[in-house]
């Protein structure tokens, strides 16, 4: 992935976990930078996204490692994971 790309994926990943908020952090004051880490492990998983149930899996896996596994389900991800593969597609991310 060329850096450009990197970068737009980023944005990309970012701006769909950020109107998710988990546990509204964001909207409680939070540095924006706080699912950072999160947000670039999804990033690379982009390859292997080839649908919505993959993009809800990526958030799935991420979130589920870095927070709480029950809450983080593939059910309860499916919302984002449609719009992450949306907004992936959307943006030309996608192969």
């Amino acid at each position: 992935m060329s850096k450009a790309k990197y970068k737009l994926a980023i944005q990309v990943v970012g701006d769909v976990v950020h109107d998710w908020d988990p546990y509204t952090l964001l909207a409680a004051g939070c540095p924006v930078d706080e699912f950072d880490s999160e947000i670039a492990s999804i990033v690379a998983q982009i390859p292997r996204i080839n649908s919505e149930e993959d993009a809800t899996l990526a958030l799935s896996r991420v979130f589920s490692s870095a927070f709480e596994p029950s809450r983080f389900t593939p059910e309860l991800c499916s919302m984002a994971g449609i719009k992450l593969f949306e907004a992936l597609s959307a943006n030309g991310l996608l192969d």
